[in-house]
């Protein structure tokens, strides 16, 4: 991904950014030709890990090698940015956005580990009842229809594109546009106002 100096986010924003957002895309490219999955993902910051699975339909795990760099895209708020906005002039309008990318090493998880993987999703979004409300029997035949990923991350990307090429007073001014907007654009704005602050040690 290219990143400018300006907009390069630190390893501890990334691992922020995708625990918030951990609805994220998995890239693999089989004989060179790409291949995406929309899937959740558990975030596990201490041991660089990643928690998914796919239905066993989907012919992307078979893509998995060991020592084969797959891609997960995680992607936060953004925001169109009208060149209006801005306090100098002429400008051209742009896009405001947060993003990471994550390299990592996959395998395919065990069966207690795929259970593990399934019970602290849905405890991460205040459903572990969901799982233990259904039959025994019933759980264990839909587990047979998925396939659990274990992801090793081994370099991360982070970029937050928020007007910091612009001047403070430029990037009060969309700032300023961005919070009488949307939900999305508001917190768009959040983003960037919290690199307009002064950091605390």
């Amino acid at each position: 991904m290219y990143i400018p100096a300006y907009s390069s986010m630190t390893e501890t924003d990334a691992w922020a950014l995708m625990r918030d957002y951990p609805f994220a895309l998995l890239v693999t490219a089989p004989d060179g030709v790409p291949f995406a999955t929309s899937v959740p993902f558990t975030v596990i910051k201490e041991s660089r890990t990643l928690l998914t699975h796919v239905s066993i339909a989907n012919p992307q795990w078979r893509h998995l090698q060991p020592n084969l760099e797959v891609l997960v895209i995680f992607q936060a708020e953004h925001a169109f940015v009208s060149s209006r906005w801005y306090e100098s002039a002429p400008q051209v309008p742009t896009w405001n956005y947060a993003t990471v990318h994550a390299y990592a090493t996959a395998r395919i998880l065990e069966p207690d580990e795929l259970h593990a993987q399934l019970e602290g999703l849905m405890a991460a979004h205040g459903h572990a009842a969901d799982m233990t409300a259904l039959p025994a029997d019933y759980l264990e035949r839909m587990k047979n229809g998925i396939v659990g990923i274990g992801l090793q991350v081994t370099r991360l990307e982070g970029k937050h594109k928020l007007s910091q090429n612009r001047t403070a007073a430029d990037q009060r001014g969309a700032v300023a546009q961005l919070e009488t907007q949307g939900e999305l654009e508001q917190a768009v704005a959040a983003r960037m106002r919290l690199s307009l602050e002064p950091q605390v040690p």
